[in-house]
């Protein structure tokens, strides 16, 4: 906008609006300011503000309504025009009409004071058009000119040549799916196509004003007007557009993947709202109860396409009835050149983030990758795998499976400390609890796994890890955060564990480790009957168990010798006692009123190096004092935090011998101060911090509320598979026992034979040889020829021994309780639908804040928006 006087009379208009009721349409004066007067997107959403807005709204309903009509009348006539970009004051006009829709439109969506809304009678009631008189609903016309801006020639498209149609050009803006090479569009065709897929945005922004309860079932005709389009030639240029400008590589030779400055780039901030465009257009899905006016029609197959066109045209189904068309095509996606161009942007977009993160400047500076957010791309990778099962084939089978997943885990870890991310993290649980579902996925996890693409931080100081070793140990460290905003993650976390444990081989010690301490605090009584929801999390593990000892005890000695080692918390929990588990929980909560800070659970484990946390440290979980229920001090068994406790820094145990076996030790000598203290720690039964539920979970009841019976026992204690467990580590722990006790004696043999031959030599020569007294055996003590081995380690042996013939000849006979390999399934719940709906229009309410606050101060129902000083 030009001086100041010119933004003074701007402003003078919306203040009559409100004042002056029923302007006539002939009031020129007061109707053409708004699109003659701004200079760019600025100055609307600046001088127009939103307590303006709501004055005119509430004091002149005719005139929020009229000026609406006016500015839209307007825009038709500038759209219709052939030569619309040779006068420049038509381009300027046209985009001021785009926005200031943009702006009023969500103030028609929220509440107003009397409890209605605008939006019925504005956009959805019939109504006279200014000037011609004929009836029109304005939400349809809007949604459909919107959508013909995005291909309009010469304003968002290049013109078009002879023989085309001169207005709408529905052309592919970039080359990928469905387009072999580029549109060729300039800086204005972009920096115009962000107003437009802005105002889109806008128009389709009505679920962010429905409380969630209402959010499944709430109809936004807007959108369903536009997903359920019956022009299919339209829809695939829309949709091939999208997708193409999405994970369009904007990469030039050496770029490095940071900005040094807040503004996005023109095609960065088009590529980021075609992506979210995208979201809305695949996610929605009418109600039941809606969508009866909108125009049915079977897609047809086109059998004569050729090799440029987008393979979801020529197998395109036969339903009938209303659908999303979106969905449709981009369910028939199935050349394997497209999933290709799928799977390759997606995978650089969270690589490129990747190496942002871990760039030097961006260290310092703190700025955002320059493309878009692994957010967004990890949400698109969801759509496309919940939308094409193709796809889902072609990922499992894929070599890049693998490198998807590596990313994946690094975004997860990267982002679980922090509550913004949680939203992310969980989109994740998802993609990969979806893909554990297949077994092929689950059996290339067996891969080793290559940490150099990870930062020191992230890496386990294990050189034999799989893919699968590192999954198990990334849920470990989530479980381990006791994080509340992570508690919905924590049931698909454990279902990924269970679908992968059929196919589980060679797990490190390390991981097995991890794992049956996480079983042990999972198992704890006191921790199973403070959320009713615990009992599914304890099922899903212990189904991993029992899966590892049907069908992969041979393949996993370090997990068996692990599980035999803290085989009590199996018989712990076969005992399972109500009254037992009531008294100690209500112990340790009347422990915890006495004292917040004292918690015995979220005391963190002996420090591990292979920990994979981004701090480098185990997670330790925090206590909340506004929180009571959001921790607990469950007690575990000794043995499995010994097990851990006991590992030394080379990932090895010293193991739990018999009185017979162990022999006469040497004193270790006086003990540090600080290593005194920690192991006095450790003795109270430290085990790893358990994951924590808010005061409502997941699924789950408050625990306030949460009375468990002998009932609610008796409806899951039988059921759990904890014979074929039990009796199949007792039947190991003897043998394991006599290999070490086997070890020990031929020890004990080889030094008494040593000591002879000393002896013997003493008494001839009366001096030792110097070839004889070096190198002594390492497993003999500098106390003297009579000294017992100081330290005999019969893992190795017993670690052999469980990988033979002779343990899967001492196991009992499983054959009654092999359980049948089938995965759990992840279920699109209502609730998960709601949460999904969610997560993208606050990620859409959030990117909008920058740099004009569109739906900013407006009254959002959906989610909760913190305004921040």
């Amino acid at each position: 906008m030009g001086g100041e006087n010119s933004k003074l009379a701007f402003r003078k208009c919306a203040f009559r609006l409100a004042e002056q009721r029923s302007l006539p349409d002939s009031a020129e004066d007061a109707w053409s300011p708004f699109w003659l007067l701004p200079e760019g997107p600025h100055d609307v959403f600046s001088l127009v503000t939103p307590a303006d807005i709501r004055r005119i709204r509430d004091s002149a309903r005719e005139n929020f309504i009229k000026l609406i009509d006016k500015v839209f009348d307007r825009l038709l006539v500038l759209k219709a025009a052939k030569d619309l970009t040779k006068p420049q004051t038509s381009t300027k006009q046209l985009l001021n009409c785009i926005r200031i829709l943009t702006r009023l439109i969500p103030f028609a969506y929220e509440a107003c004071p009397d409890g209605g809304t605008v939006e019925d009678i504005l956009l959805w009631t019939p109504r006279p058009r200014p000037g011609s008189g004929a009836d029109y609903i304005l939400g349809k016309q809007l949604v459909s000119a919107a959508i013909d801006l995005l291909f309009t020639s010469g304003f968002t498209v290049p013109p078009a040549t002879v023989g085309e149609d001169s207005v709408v050009r529905y052309a592919i803006w970039e080359n990928g799916i469905g387009q072999t090479s580029s549109l060729g569009s300039s800086k204005d065709h972009v920096s115009n196509r962000v107003e437009v897929l802005r105002l889109v945005l806008v128009l389709a922004s009505k679920t962010m004003y429905v409380p969630p309860a209402m959010a499944a079932a709430a109809p936004n005709r807007a959108l369903h007007a536009m997903a359920y389009n019956s022009n299919k030639r339209m829809v695939l240029s829309l949709l091939c557009s999208l997708l193409n400008t999405s994970l369009k590589d904007r990469t030039q030779g050496w770029a490095i993947p940071y900005r040094n400055t807040p503004a996005m780039d023109p095609s960065d901030v088009l590529s980021l709202q075609a992506m979210q465009t995208l979201f809305i257009l695949l996610e929605y899905q009418a109600p039941s109860s809606g969508g009866n006016d909108a125009a049915t029609q079977s897609p047809v197959a086109d059998t004569e396409a050729d090799s440029s066109t987008p393979s979801m045209v020529l197998v395109t189904g036969t339903e009938t009835g209303p659908q999303n068309l979106f969905r449709v095509f981009t369910a028939k996606l199935h050349r394997t050149q497209e999933f290709d161009y799928l799977v390759g942007g997606i995978i650089r977009l969270l690589e490129e983030a990747m190496r942002s993160n871990l760039s030097l400047l961006a260290s310092v500076t703190k700025q955002p990758t320059r493309n878009v957010m692994p957010q967004e791309a990890t949400i698109l990778l969801w759509m496309l795998l919940e939308a094409n099962a193709p796809f889902k084939d072609y990922l499992v089978d894929h070599n890049s499976s693998l490198k998807l997943f590596s990313a994946l885990m690094y975004f997860m870890l990267n982002g679980y400390n922090d509550p913004a991310q949680a939203g992310m993290v969980r989109t994740i649980s998802h993609i990969i609890h979806y893909l554990s579902e297949d077994s092929r996925f689950a059996t290339r996890l067996m891969q080793p796994f290559d940490q150099s693409i990870l930062p020191s931080t992230m890496r386990i100081v294990d050189a034999n890890l799989t893919h699968a070793d590192f999954m198990i140990n990334t849920v470990y460290t989530l479980l381990s955060s006791s994080k509340p905003h992570l508690v919905p993650v924590y049931s698909s976390l454990l279902l990924l564990m269970r679908n992968v444990a059929p196919y589980l081989t060679q797990v490190s010690q390390t991981t097995a480790d991890k794992l049956v301490s996480l079983f042990d605090i999972i198992s704890s009584p006191a921790f199973i009957i403070s959320e009713p929801y615990h009992v599914r999390w304890l099922i899903y593990l212990i189904e991993v168990f029992d899966y590892v000892i049907h069908y992969r005890a041979a393949d996993n000695p370090h997990l068996i010798y692990s599980m035999i080692q803290a085989r009590s918390c199996f018989t712990r929990l076969k005992g399972f006692d109500l009254d037992k588990a009531r008294a100690e929980l209500l112990a340790l909560r009347e422990r915890k009123g006495k004292s917040e800070a004292a918690r015995t659970i979220g005391k963190a484990l002996p420090p591990l190096p292979s920990t994979p946390s981004p701090s480098g440290t185990p997670s330790v979980a925090a206590g909340s004092a506004s929180a009571p229920n959001s921790a607990l001090d469950v007690p575990t068994t000794a043995t499995a935090a010994a097990v851990v406790a006991a590992r030394g820094n080379q990932g090895t145990i010293s193991p739990a011998l018999s009185d017979k076996a162990r022999g006469k030790r040497p004193d270790p000598g006086p003990e540090p101060a600080p290593a005194k203290e920690e192991r006095q720690q450790n003795d109270v039964l430290t085990p790893p911090p358990v994951p924590v539920a808010a005061k409502t979970g997941a699924g789950g009841t408050s625990s306030q509320h949460f009375r468990p019976s002998a009932e609610w026992v008796f409806s899951w204690l039988p059921d759990l598979p904890l014979d074929p467990i039990i009796s199949t580590l007792e039947a190991l722990a003897v043998c394991t026992d006599r290999v070490a006790e086997e070890v020990q004696r031929d020890a004990e043999s080889s030094i008494a034979q040593l000591d002879g031959a000393m002896t013997g030599l003493d008494v001839k020569d009366g001096s030792h040889p110097a070839h004889l007294s070096s190198p002594k055996p390492s497993n003999v003590s500098d106390a003297g020829p009579t000294a017992l081995p100081a330290s005999v380690d019969p893992t190795a042996a017993i670690l052999r021994w469980l990988s033979s013939e002779a343990m899967a000849k001492a196991m009992p006979d499983l054959e009654e309780s092999m359980p049948e390999i089938r995965p759990r399934l992840q279920v699109m719940s209502p609730a998960l639908v709601v949460w999904s709906r969610s997560l993208l229009w606050s990620l859409i309410y959030g990117s909008g804040m920058k740099p004009f606050g569109i739906w900013k101060n407006t009254q959002v129902r959906l989610f909760l928006v913190k305004n921040t000083p």
